[in-house]
């Protein structure tokens, strides 16, 4: 099965087709293995074969359809919400960007169980500069809403360690790109700290950010761990898990 869906994955990307010869080498699946099961997909309408090509057929496209009619973005992030939190014991939400007011805003949230931890909220809002969440939906942005954020923000200290400069956040954008991450330590609040990462949908479009946050030593002792968990949850979110990914840290 993971074959077959590697297959429509691959020639949803070369909508001009394949040969036999080109798929059995970017799959790595032997041609004389694999032709039984590319003539039975194309007899069941999932794939049409023309001049020794090999596309997307009318059955595909009908299952994605009806996979993308039931498709809920809250649904799909409510479980590795849940599952982040699960697995860390800490705090854990999921956020989006409201352009217009320049925050982060939770639309889903799970507290830890710990007697001290932080408080997160559905509902509960950042500044995009200043939290772990904020700049993760920043730095993946267009360069034209970056700037017309920065023409707008105030951008003022919340705590000693707040960047303030749109220089200083920028440089922390450029980071989080190269880094895929963002770790936020008493930025936002002097005793808490964060880690966010993107979320990703099928064109690679930032979705929203998925963020672990914690008293501030207790998630600077657990850093490594929890930045492993964050990440991982965040790509099997994202559609991106690889099988070291779904074996864990």
């Amino acid at each position: 099965m993971s074959r077959v869906l590697d297959l429509f994955d691959l020639l949803a990307r070369r909508r001009q087709g394949m040969t036999l010869s080109e798929l059995s080498q970017a799959l790595d699946v032997p041609k004389s293995t694999f032709v039984s099961s590319l003539r039975a997909l194309v007899a069941d309408g999932f794939l049409i074969m023309e001049g020794g090509l090999y596309q997307l057929g009318p059955g595909a496209y009908r299952l994605a359809g009806t996979i993308l009619s039931s498709w809920s973005l809250p649904d799909l992030v409510r479980h590795y919400v849940r599952e982040l939190a699960s697995t860390t014991g800490e705090s854990v939400g999921f956020a989006i960007a409201d352009w217009d007011i320049g925050q982060a805003i939770y639309t889903d949230a799970v507290n830890s169980p710990q007697p001290v931890h932080y408080a997160m909220r559905v509902g509960l809002r950042a500044p995009l500069y200043a939290s772990a969440a904020g700049r993760v939906l920043l730095a993946h942005a267009p360069a034209n809403q970056r700037q017309a954020y920065f023409a707008r923000a105030h951008l003022r200290p919340l705590t000693p360690a707040t960047r303030t400069s749109p220089e200083q956040v920028e440089e922390s954008l450029d980071e989080i790109r190269r880094l895929g991450y963002c770790a936020s330590f008493g930025e936002m609040l002097p005793d808490t700290a964060a880690i966010a990462v993107p979320v990703h949908d099928a064109n690679d479009a930032v979705l929203g950010a998925l963020i672990v946050a914690a008293p501030i030593e207790r998630l600077r002792n657990s850093f490594p761990a929890l930045l492993a968990h964050t990440v991982r949850v965040g790509r099997q979110a994202s559609g991106l898990a690889t099988d070291d990914d779904l074996k864990g840290p």
